[in-house]
């Protein structure tokens, strides 16, 4: 009865679709959640003796390795007979698939394949984690080109210092220790396996092989393979040091990623999993308990409402990746300038404005270092400026020629070298002692214009008084601050 429920339990949740193939043990099927209608792989170990071992060893490091370039475990499901392992299902096919099908890889694409097959193993061996089944048939490539690391069912925790006597792997994968069956160092059994991962994918087959189990372990334990000519002499160099027989010369996975062909991936490796309360939110509308799901989340149980709260997760996240790959694609990292308003000694048509606007005509500004005058027309932003400063426009100079894109904002215009130039000019246009001539005043300014004006009345008036035959009209003498005004319009002056 308990079995009935449990495989009813199962159906209720995944909708199996047909089987992808085999891993090292059991068989992977693709399937489809319910509830979210994601797709997902689900590798059915049957539960006996002999596997109890690899069960627990792929539960333990599925549960323990949460990387961008290994594959995410959603759900643990143990029935009578059987134990399931529901992970996100990778489209691209394994690399295997790949180089059979098109050949070897071209050296970029292989360069950011293998950087990111290198991060993965670095991460796993962090924590202390080998994987020991590393090869062509067990990283996969997604719809975007990114690979994952998959099958752990041979990985196991092994701490710095202690030594491995397990005879297991793929016969053309195995390191020469392995082959020659001694004890070994698990890292660095996995650095020749990448050895071996980086020749197939840039040449186009293994590295080792013959007729015969012995022919091929021979030329394992001797280190007997060829390289084309054609291989370039750094990934010929990389190759040689993974390869290496002697596992004490063999590099770190640390020294492999600071070799000069291997490009290094940075990737965001999450140390803890905050819930998102709009995916919750989303779960309850599904029928689920949020407390549940929080619960599980906490504890890493890998249960039916973390497996829903990860695949929408993931689902969130892949459209978040699309939608800033898209815009950054198509977004204009330094748009085009607005083009600037026809003025009317151009247009023929006068610019209408309020009277609370400043007057963005034309600027005259008094020439300097053989300037010319420039004109500044308004712009659609808003620009604070002192009393002293003159309007500045926020547009690209006309005359602007250099390619680089950049977003930088132009405070002037050809003629004018910086800002501190034009404002100097502005403030040394009109010292407080200079006398003005009346007929051909200097064009007045919005800032400062009554204080300027009254200093032009006043100059005036000082050289009118300066005539002895002026006929002056009688005021009273108040403080020193204080002007006559003008005689009225008819008088004469002699």
């Amino acid at each position: 009865m308990a079995s009935n429920s449990k495989k009813k339990n199962i159906g209720s949740q995944y909708r199996m679709l047909f089987n992808l193939g085999w891993g090292s043990f059991g068989t992977v099927k693709l399937a489809c959640h319910v509830k979210t209608e994601a797709l997902v792989a689900i590798k059915t170990v049957e539960l006996n003796k002999r596997n109890i071992k690899g069960i627990l060893a792929e539960k333990t490091a599925l549960e323990t390795l949460h990387h961008p370039n290994i594959v995410c475990l959603y759900q643990v499901m143990v029935t009578p007979r059987h134990v399931n392992f529901v992970t996100e299902y990778i489209p691209g096919g394994s690399l295997y698939e790949i180089i059979k099908k098109d050949g070897p890889m071209k050296e970029e694409e292989a360069r950011k394949i293998f950087g990111q097959v290198v991060s993965a193993v670095k991460y796993c061996h962090s924590l202390d984690v080998v994987h020991l089944d590393i090869k062509p048939q067990n990283v996969l490539r997604d719809e975007v080109g990114n690979v994952k690391l998959i099958d752990f069912g041979l990985a196991t925790k092994c701490r710095p210092g202690t030594l491995l006597n397990r005879y297991c792997g793929t016969r053309s994968c195995l390191s020469p220790e392995i082959a020659l069956r001694v004890e070994y160092d698990g890292k660095k059994s996995d650095v020749w396996s990448l050895g071996v991962l980086l020749y197939f994918i840039t040449i186009g087959h293994y590295p080792f092989w013959g007729t015969t189990v012995k022919e091929v372990e021979e030329k394992i334990t001797t280190g007997t393979y060829d390289i084309p000519s054609h291989v370039p002499g750094q990934l010929e160099n990389l190759i040689h040091q993974l390869l290496t027989v002697s596992p004490e010369m063999r590099p770190s996975i640390e020294n492999i990623e600071k070799h000069p062909w291997v490009v290094k991936c940075e990737v965001d490796i999450p140390t803890e999993i905050n819930p998102d309360y709009n995916i919750i939110d989303r779960l309850c509308g599904m029928g689920f308990d949020a407390n549940e799901i929080i619960e599980s989340l906490h504890n890493k149980i890998y249960n039916e409402p973390m497996a829903a709260y990860l695949i929408i997760k993931a689902q969130v996240e892949k459209r978040h990746e699309d939608t800033s790959t898209a815009s950054f694609e198509t977004a204009d990292q330094c748009p085009t300038p607005p083009p600037l308003p026809a003025h009317p000694s151009t247009s023929g048509l006068p610019l209408k404005k309020r009277a609370s606007e400043p007057n963005f005509s034309l600027l005259h500004i008094q020439p300097s270092r053989k300037q010319v005058p420039v004109a500044l027309t308004r712009s659609q932003h808003n620009v604070a400026r002192s009393v002293s400063m003159p309007p500045i426009s926020l547009e690209y100079p006309e005359n602007k020629t250099s390619s680089t894109s950049t977003c930088a904002l132009y405070y002037g215009a050809v003629a004018a070298p910086s800002v501190c130039n034009i404002i100097e000019e502005d403030e040394l246009n009109v010292p407080p002692e200079q006398e003005f001539d009346i007929k051909t005043p200097s064009p007045p300014k919005k800032t400062g214009r009554f204080k300027r004006v009254t200093k032009r009345i006043r100059a005036c008036l000082s050289r009118l008084c300066c005539f002895p035959c002026a006929r002056k009209k009688k005021t009273q003498h108040t403080s020193s601050k204080e002007v006559a005004p003008l005689k009225e319009a008819g008088g004469r002056t002699q």
